[in-house]
């Protein structure tokens, strides 16, 4: 009876078995992959470290960040019925929230028109109505912030890039800034609402 041959002198399997083996494989796990795939985005982790910083720092200098609620205008809006008086001030950011921001936003370059109210109630939105100047035709109000200190309000408008090529017409946007229910404890407050080269401020009561 003749010996097998060694195991190193046995035929190897045809290429297109083990093609046709990967192909079986990849096909099931391709479609299972995209039908049970969370969305969401990508896992960036220098970003959310640094996310995670800038919020321990504010928090270690005692503010409080609240993202605000913004809405282009097209038309002028009507006057608030009691309007704070606002006064104009040197642009540009509170010094200690200068130093505690990772990434200072770029904002408007000045205000045509701030209509703040004078006195709104803990349970009801505090809304602003603003006229800015755009600083570039290249860039379009897209976020609105306020932090809060004490008794201390300060209101940033942020700016994004416009996609490609595009273009702003006009240089000026009408917005409103809404101040969510309840974020605003009974008291006293000075707003600073924050311009690049001219700034507003003025003081308002919660009740």
């Amino acid at each position: 009876m003749p010996k097998p041959p060694p195991a190193l002198d046995r035929k190897p399997w045809p290429m297109k078995w083990i093609v046709l083996a990967i192909v079986a494989c990849l096909v099931p796990y391709t479609w299972l992959t995209l039908a049970y795939r969370k969305e969401g985005p990508a896992y960036e982790p220098y970003q959310d470290n640094k996310d995670r910083a800038q919020v321990m720092r504010l928090l270690d200098a005692g503010f409080r960040r609240v993202e605000l609620s913004l809405d282009r205008l097209v038309d002028p809006s009507m006057p608030l019925a009691a309007s704070a008086e606002t006064q104009a001030i040197e642009g540009g950011l509170p010094p200690l929230l200068s130093e505690v921001l990772i990434d200072k936003p770029p904002v408007p370059s000045s205000f045509a028109l701030v209509d703040a109210p004078a006195q709104s109630l803990a349970g009801a939105p505090y809304v602003l109505l603003l006229t800015a100047q755009q600083p570039d035709h290249s860039e379009r109000p897209a976020v609105s912030t306020l932090y809060l200190r004490g008794q201390e309000a300060v209101f940033i408008v942020g700016y994004d890039a416009l996609p490609g090529d595009l273009q702003a017409r006009d240089l000026t946007a009408r917005l409103r800034l809404t101040v969510p229910p309840n974020t605003l404890e009974p008291g006293t407050y000075q707003g600073t609402l924050i311009g690049a080269l001219e700034s507003r401020r003025w003081t308002f009561d919660i009740h």
